[in-house]
């Protein structure tokens, strides 16, 4: 994947929607940064919708698993200092 300037950016952006509506979720994504270090991302809003339904889905297990150890916690008030010991 190639990282543009932002100047390049801005004037392709109108190209870049065009190829958007071509190819949809297939399209490349346009990364975009200063000297050409990836800084920033346009992509297909396919693809933004799917990622964002997966990363939901991401933070729902994170919060289901933060849920289960504040239960074990509250079971075993002991367990809590085991866990968070740093290891040598």
């Amino acid at each position: 994947m190639t990282t543009v300037t932002t100047t390049e950016a801005r004037t392709a952006l109108s190209q870049t929607l065009a190829r958007f509506r071509e190819r949809g979720a297939a399209a490349e994504p346009l990364v975009f940064g200063d000297h050409r270090r990836p800084e920033g991302v346009v992509l297909p809003f396919e693809v933004y919708a799917q990622l964002e339904d997966q990363i939901d889905q991401l933070r729902l297990e994170a919060s289901v698993g933060v849920l289960a150890r504040m239960e074990r916690v509250i079971a075993d008030p002991a367990s809590a200092v085991k866990t968070t010991r740093r290891r040598r």
